[in-house]
């Protein structure tokens, strides 16, 4: 991966000069594997330490990230041990993926105590692990335990253990003239299994200046040092502390290196959270519609059946007209249907009397007869859910992480679901906002909670309202009066087009109206609205010009 031994060792230049000195202000845990330290009186951005699998690094990163509202047990003892503690140093193992912070403060009796948060970048075998002084593990990220197949155990009592490396520092100039002058590099692995620290990037681009330089030492030894934060998008999207000349494609410098790590991570990082959690609701939101689907099968047949239930009733009055004819033990009637002139026979217990045979017919149709409210009911509720469920996987597809943690939070309100951990606040809804070129105001909702915000809470009644026609979509409005112009039209039309189940389809039709004529429909949810007075709009979903409008 890109982010080796060498890329750290910049990296902790960076969070030194940032951080080292400040106390901490909070810990959060943003996900299994992420966790976020931010600093009292910190120069800029907070320290992001990522134990991610696929994902590994340490970082000072000034992007906004979402924290949850319930910290996990790993989290909790961060905050108790390292609560307004001050970041004293930062070093490196060698040049490994390996970092140790020691963290200063005095404890309940006033003591001084230390304690060192050890991140390991180890690719599949990241690891955030916190100790004392004598290395004794306090808690771990990720247990391993002395039985998993590891050759370091790690376990809250446990002792710690770097891990061993014995190939070269590329810092120690005196073993690289040795190497770069006895030995032969022909491939990148031959770079990797030679020096410590180094990754595959940096032998590619060390071989390729190499084809046009005559020393090895110095062509080593600039590329070593350079300091020029670059990523390249092309064939393969890559990023390095130095400058990438061996890639093809579209090339991006960058100041320092916490904006290239946000620009090359953060959009990974979200798209791989919001990914699982959607994931999650994507198969709760399929078993229910699925659930519903099958319900309403089964209820039609139910309905079906009771299309026969007058044949019941018909059945008991001809037993009771023809009880004369019945002996004990019979199984069969047979009789004139007097309306029809037709014969028929009817089935009878052979235990039961006359009266009884037509007792059993007058109770089916009774059941039958009273069940027809209740399988109606039971059909419209059914289909006002399949919609609601419908609506819900429309608006996952499209939603962001706060946004897919409104509609948890909704479907637990709703009792679909159970409430996780303690039952804490509710969430407070985060609206999207965009502003087109004209700077008007343009709202939308991800989710039925924003939805229901937007449309009932927020907006006045001569704002405007869009949604697209006969399918489900997010509630747009446009804060301001009519007549909008053509672009503000647009740009609200191809919003609520994009938020909706035609985000993919063309010549989408978008309805708007103002908000007076926009109305709930008594026994749904409030997200579901009628409308009149309206007009109809078609348009071409763009998402290039959303990108262009300004977001908030």
């Amino acid at each position: 991966m890109s982010f080796d031994g060498l890329t750290m060792r910049r990296v902790l230049d960076d969070i030194k000069h940032h951080f080292v000195g400040h106390r901490v202000k909070q810990v959060y845990q943003l996900g299994d594997h992420d966790v976020l330290i931010t600093f009292r009186q910190g120069r800029s951005g907070s320290l992001l330490l990522s134990a991610s699998p696929h994902h590994a690094r340490l970082q000072r990163t000034e992007e906004r990230q979402e924290t949850p509202m319930q910290p996990p047990m790993f989290c909790m003892l961060l905050r108790k041990h390292l609560d307004n503690a001050k970041l004293e140093r930062i070093t490196q193992h060698g040049l490994d993926r390996v970092a140790t912070l020691v963290f200063t403060k005095t404890d309940e009796l006033g003591d001084p105590t230390e304690k060192r948060l050890i991140y390991e970048g180890l690719g599949k075998d990241a690891n955030l692990i916190l100790t004392n002084t004598h290395h004794t593990v306090i808690e771990a990220l990720k247990h391993r335990g002395p039985f998993d197949g590891s050759e370091r155990t790690m376990a809250p009592g446990a002792d710690y253990r770097f891990p061993s490396d014995n190939r070269i520092d590329p810092f120690d100039d005196d073993a690289l003239k040795e190497a770069l002058s006895t030995r032969a590099f022909n491939a990148p692995r031959d770079i990797i299994t030679t020096f410590t620290g180094l990754s595959p990037l940096f032998g590619e681009e060390y071989l390729h200046r190499l084809a046009d330089a005559d020393d090895p030492l110095t062509t080593f030894t600039q590329l070593r040092d350079e300091i020029n934060p670059s990523l390249v998008e092309g064939d393969k999207t890559a990023f390095a502390v130095y400058d990438l000349t061996h890639i093809r494609g579209e090339k991006r410098t960058f100041d320092d290196l916490a904006s290239l790590l946000d620009a090359y991570f953060h959009e990974r990082d979200r798209k791989a959270k919001r990914k699982q959690k959607a994931k999650d609701l994507e198969k709760f939101v399929k078993r229910q519609i699925d659930k519903r689907q099958s319900k309403q099968e089964h209820l039609a047949q139910d309905l079906k059946k009771t299309e026969t239930m007058d044949k019941d009733r018909k059945r008991g009055t001809l037993i009771l007209t023809y009880q004369h004819l019945i002996d004990p033990g019979d199984r069969i009637l047979r009789c004139v249907d007097y309306e029809t002139g037709n014969s028929v026979e009817i089935p009878l217990e052979p235990t039961k009397k006359p009266a009884e045979n037509a007792e059993m017919y007058f109770k089916r149709y009774k059941k039958r007869k009273n069940s027809i409210p209740h399988i109606k009911r039971q059909q419209r509720r059914a289909l006002r859910e399949l919609a609601y469920f419908r609506l819900l996987e429309t608006q996952i597809e499209t939603a962001d992480l706060s946004d897919l943690e409104e509609i948890r939070d909704e479907l637990v309100e709703l009792k679909y679901l159970r409430a996780r951990g303690k039952k804490g606040m509710r969430r407070k809804e985060k609206m999207t906002t965009y502003t087109d070129d004209e700077g008007v105001d343009i709202l939308v909702g991800k989710n039925n909670r924003q939805n229901e915000k937007i449309t009932h809470d927020i907006a006045r009644h001569h704002h405007v309202w869009f949604h697209v026609q006969n399918a489900p979509g997010s509630h747009v409005v446009v804060k301001k009066p009519l007549p909008l112009s053509e672009t503000t039209i647009r740009a609200a039309a191809n919003l609520a087009a994009l938020h909706s189940a035609y985000r993919d389809a063309s010549s989408v039709p978008v309805d708007y109206t103002e908000v007076r004529y926009v109305k709930t429909i008594p026994g749904k949810e409030r997200c579901f609205v009628r409308y009149t007075n309206h007009k109809t709009i078609y348009i071409d979903p763009d998402r290039e010009a959303v990108k262009k409008l300004t977001r908030n």
